[in-house]
């Protein structure tokens, strides 16, 4: 995707369509998720349960951030590793 501080048109695209996925399918798992908390949780609780769903989907969603930003950063440092010692091979 990115290569140095080098943004590319393709890395762009790639990732806004990316997203409009994601977005499709979150939309998608909101209504499946508010259905169940309806069918689990008659009307009396049902808006407690809902901010309980939310509250765990986002802990959800910023962990598995975190652990795709963070996987991406040491990959991109074993991937420079790599690219330094082909370089050092190729030049001897």
């Amino acid at each position: 995707m990115k290569r140095g501080n080098q943004v590319t048109v393709s890395s762009i695209i790639k990732t806004s369509v990316v997203t409009a996925f994601t977005l499709t399918a979150a939309f998608i798992w909101k209504d499946v998720i508010l259905e169940i908390v309806e069918l689990l949780f008659p009307s009396q609780n049902q808006l407690f349960f809902k901010f309980l769903v939310a509250i765990i989907t986002t802990v959800f969603v910023i962990l598995a951030i975190y652990i795709f930003l963070k996987t991406e950063r040491e990959a991109e440092i074993v991937f420079d590793k790599f690219s330094h010692r082909n370089l050092k091979k190729k030049s001897k």
